[in-house]
């Protein structure tokens, strides 16, 4: 009983001592549901379950190579070539749109981390989709960002409805520094293409399968090939 009674008043001042944000700041939303809370440096945070509209103007920064790799708030990989992002509180799986108030560009991304956890920055994008916002080298933008939707294959963009599961598809099956490598690995394939990047100032060569028509597709290719292909993933073809 005493210890319990010293877990509980532990917890009372644990949660007396943190900073509480359900309603993230700079934010408009309506018809919202909050999940189980985190805390991150001392600040409770309530993410969102459901919202039905989200609008929220402040700053993006990026988030690239050190992260490259490593699971994200969803469990899957963080790719910094995907157009992906993280938000404090928004449900994850979301799809926001975000406008570059200071160059006018826009991108869509698909909300899949937690963060980021610095007062005034709203939104973390992936090195993709920084460079499509064109704050790679300057690494901050204030930028507005709206919900499309909670839903992955579905969005709604200037009013009109577009259809994810529409889109072309790929599944990234490897990468490789040496091209005869990725050669070799595209060449199991009916439908493959090779295509390069650049980290850190070193050429690596990726392998995608390509003639997928739906991302459910995909998604059953690499469930079919998890064995043989573990960090496989699925891209939306350019």
């Amino acid at each position: 009983m005493r210890k319990l009674l010293i877990f509980s008043l532990a917890l009372f001042i644990a949660s007396c001592s943190s900073k509480v944000q359900q309603n993230p700041p700079s934010a408009k939303y309506e018809k919202v549901s909050y999940g189980k809370p985190y805390v991150i440096r001392g600040i409770k945070y309530y993410p969102m379950k459901n919202v039905s509209e989200f609008e929220q103007t402040g700053y993006a920064s990026w988030y690239g190579t050190e992260e490259h790799g490593s699971p994200t708030a969803t469990g899957e990989i963080y790719n910094m070539y995907a157009n992906t992002a993280a938000h404090k509180t928004l449900p994850l799986g979301s799809m926001v749109h975000v406008k570059n108030l200071e160059n006018g560009r826009e991108t869509v991304v698909r909300i899949n981390d937690r963060g980021p956890f610095v007062k005034g920055r709203i939104i973390d994008l992936s090195y993709s989709g920084a460079k499509k916002m064109g704050i790679v080298e300057k690494g901050l933008a204030k930028v507005k960002i709206t919900l499309l939707s909670e839903e992955r294959d579905h969005l709604v963009v200037n009013g009109k409805n577009i259809d994810l599961g529409n889109r072309k598809f790929v599944v990234q099956v490897g990468s490789f520094s040496i091209y005869s490598n990725a050669r070799n690995l595209a060449s199991k394939f009916t439908h493959s293409n090779i295509t390069t990047f650049y980290k850190d100032g070193t050429r690596y060569y990726r392998v995608h399968v390509t003639g997928f028509n739906s991302r459910k597709q995909a998604e059953k290719f690499i469930r079919k090939n998890k064995h043989k292909y573990p960090g496989a993933f699925v891209m939306v073809q350019d």
